[in-house]
């Protein structure tokens, strides 16, 4: 007779994943298997609802429940990220989850060593989560276990993370069992059923059913899917007792050989790990530094790869003059600093006194050298000793993936062929493999140098290009633009340092001196009762994503008494994309000081409605690149003026730079663009050219003439 629960349905529509055995699988028949098969139809039984029970791969079996399409799921982990969508059931079953390695692949026994490996997961599973909490982000993504298997046979992936019940099953069945090794348990978790968030009343009914299965039933259950008790025999028990004497004699000798053997598989543990780690500093060797060169080149993690090679300069005498025990502890210190570095893909130990860091991504000459001038001030930071500090200086050899080798051993080989050349150099310096390339980085050292000095010796000045009024000819702002006078006739452009600058950390206090000196000229002219300008500054992207942007833009403000809406900040479309969301707050609180915001070369690539509506934006300023084209290319009209339009519709200034010509001049004005900038206009000027060309009070347009 079934039984009556409160606000029952007619049909209770359940989904979980499809390959996962002893729970849920699909058979040799092709029709779903599995412990929750059987428990659903005896709830069916119990209830009288009807069950369709759906199995599907995990990441669709999600997907369902929130389109509405299931009301239940199961096998569902209760993870941080998943509180907020679904009401969990108690839990019914604890899991283990582990990470299974290729057997070719040794020492990684805990969940550090898998940086700089690939990882295999099933789509939506909570393995994700938990390695990412980890910072573990290179991850492979597949629709089920048995693709992930089959991924391991074509070796497009070596390492997984796996649930222990179904990988065992799968890595059996498909003879993989021998050529993977557990590596370590990963983490536990338990099961529950899960609904929609608000939807707890069909998880009421879903215990009130679960209650009905009685225990012989469930014993039933456990013995088909989860395996049978051995059935004693009188014979065997009269036996057991016989053995019990020989147990209780033997006890000593099963601690001695149970003690020895963790011993033992402790010692093979520690082989396996020391066979791919230093012992001193538990950094990866220079094997493992091979193989997983070797694995980020296979897997084209980046365009490119740069190895650095880092000897320490004489180490030796520091052995000699305070002990190998001091030495060692500076060894790991060394290493210390070396793994705090940004988007380091693997750090190393390689030798006695030599470490390799290798960095992946879109990586140029200038982020290159930036970063081995990092490494070299990291090594020569003071190491305390007792009451003194040991100083130690490196030498860099540097080897770059693709042009300098194409797998690891390459790589190290050309790498070391660098060191050796900064030592014999003088030491405590880098040289790239290429020759071409320590050329250029040359020059950028140079340039450092000369920047670290440009602030104390007043070397860079400000220009100041008019921005006008298109409707009424009338100047309404100027945009301040940095240059660096090296001295009486070198002239750096800002194209030229300020990458660099970026790089190197140099453009705080660039950016800073660009700020104050800009509000203060711009009050300045205010004070001389000159109309209201506005002053636009561009921000570059580290500027733009820096924590204290709000306290530098302040301390201008405050310091020239420049009123906040006469502040324009410049800001490109790319810092807006990748810093926005992290620095909205600050930026809602400098637009109430009372300032606006440009986007700079506005139609460059990221062009979006999105983040114009969601940030603070007053001004779109159009690339001088459109210009070119105007009047007269149809193309370069049609994109023009949908800007402009789409600018007017959104409340927004539109400013075009580059305008050259009266016929792009009298263009713009006709399709309702605001402001124009450019040197039909007027050229960049220094402070006192641009007070003389405004004392000549200018008219626009000014005609073909000029």
């Amino acid at each position: 007779m079934a039984a009556t629960v409160q606000a029952t349905p007619t049909t209770l529509r359940v989904v979980s994943d499809n390959n996962y055995p002893p729970y849920l699988f699909i058979g040799p028949d092709h029709q779903p298997r599995g412990y929750l098969v059987d428990e659903w139809k005896l709830w069916e039984e119990k209830t009288g609802i009807h069950v369709e029970l759906v199995p599907t791969n995990w990441a669709n079996a999600q997907q369902m429940l929130r389109d509405g399409k299931a009301d239940v799921i199961e096998l569902m982990f209760r993870t941080p990220e998943r509180e907020a969508l679904y009401d969990y059931s108690e839990p019914y079953a604890k899991v283990t989850v582990g990470i299974y390695v290729d057997a070719t692949i040794s020492g990684i026994d805990d969940v550090d060593g898998l940086h700089g490996f690939e990882v295999g997961v099933e789509r939506g599973d909570a393995c994700s989560e938990h390695l990412r909490q980890h910072g573990i982000t290179a991850l492979k993504q597949y629709s089920g276990y048995t693709e992930m298997i089959d991924a391991v046979r074509r070796r497009d992936v070596r390492i997984l993370c796996m649930d222990d019940y179904p990988a065992n099953y799968y890595l059996y069945k498909t003879g993989q069992g021998t050529g993977f090794n557990r590596a370590f348990e990963f983490y536990t978790g338990e099961f529950h059923r899960a609904v929609l968030k608000g939807h707890g009343d069909t998880l009421a009914v879903v215990a009130e059913g679960m209650k009905l299965i009685t225990g012989e039933e469930r014993d039933a259950l456990q013995r088909k899917w989860m395996g049978r008790p051995v059935s004693y025999t009188p014979y065997t028990q009269i036996f057991a007792y016989a053995l019990l004497l020989v147990v209780i004699a033997g006890m000593a000798l099963s601690v001695w050989v149970f003690t020895l053997r963790r011993a033992v598989e402790r010692r093979t543990r520690d082989l396996g790990f020391l066979a791919y780690h230093d012992a001193l500093t538990r950094l990866p060797n220079r094997a493992l530094l091979t193989d997983r060169i070797d694995h980020a080149i296979k897997q084209g993690e980046g365009a490119r790869l740069a190895l650095f090679l880092i000897g320490l300069d004489h180490f030796k005498r520091v052995n000699e003059s305070v002990g190998h025990e001091v030495g060692d502890e500076l060894i790991k210190a060394m290493a210390e600093r070396l793994s705090g570095i940004e988007q380091a893909h693997t750090v190393a130990r390689i030798g006695a006194d030599a470490f390799a860091v290798t960095l992946l991504g879109t990586l140029d000459t200038t982020t290159i050298t930036a970063a081995a001038e990092r490494m070299l001030r990291l090594v020569a930071k003071g190491f305390a000793w007792g009451d003194r500090n040991i100083f130690v200086s490196a030498s860099i050899g540097i080897g770059i993936y693709p042009g300098d080798g194409s797998d690891g051993a390459s790589l190290l080989r050309h790498a070391d062929a660098a060191l050796g050349q900064a030592k014999r150099e003088g030491r405590a310096r880098f040289r790239f493999y290429s020759a071409s390339l320590s050329s250029e980085a040359q020059g950028l050292l140079d340039l450092g140098e000369g920047l670290r000095a440009a602030l104390q010796r007043d070397e860079f000045v400000l220009l100041y290009q008019p921005q006008v009024e298109l409707r009424t000819g009338k100047v309404v702002g100027v945009e301040a633009l940095l240059r660096w006078r090296r001295d009486e006739t070198h002239v750096v452009m800002p194209d030229r340092f300020i990458p660099y600058a970026e790089e190197t950390g140099f453009i705080s206090a660039i950016g800073d001196w660009v700020l104050q000196e800009a509000c203060h000229r711009a009050a300045h002219w205010l004070r001389r009762g000159w109309p209201e300008l506005r002053m636009a500054v561009n921000l570059s992207p580290r500027q733009f994503g820096s924590a204290d942007l709000y306290e530098h833009v302040s301390d201008a403000l405050g310091a020239s008494g420049l009123p906040p809406h006469l502040l324009e900040l410049e800001i490109t479309e790319g810092s807006l994309l990748q810093h926005g969301t992290a620095v909205s707050a600050m930026l809602s609180r400098l637009r109430d000081l009372g300032l606006s915001f440009a986007i700079d070369d506005f139609g460059m690539g990221y062009s979006s409605l999105a983040y114009l509506n969601r940030f603070p934006i007053q001004v779109l300023k159009i690339d001088r690149s459109f210009m070119s084209g105007l009047p007269d290319d149809p193309k370069a009209v049609s994109l023009v003026s949908t800007i402009v339009a789409m600018g007017r519709n959104m409340n927004m200034r539109v400013l075009a730079e580059g305008v050259e010509k009266l016929t792009q001049w009298n263009f713009l004005r006709d399709v309702g663009c605001d402001c124009a900038q450019g040197w039909y206009i007027g050229p960049p000027m220094t402070a006192a050219e641009f007070e003389e060309w405004m004392a000549l009070g200018p008219s626009f347009p000014p005609g073909d003439g000029r």
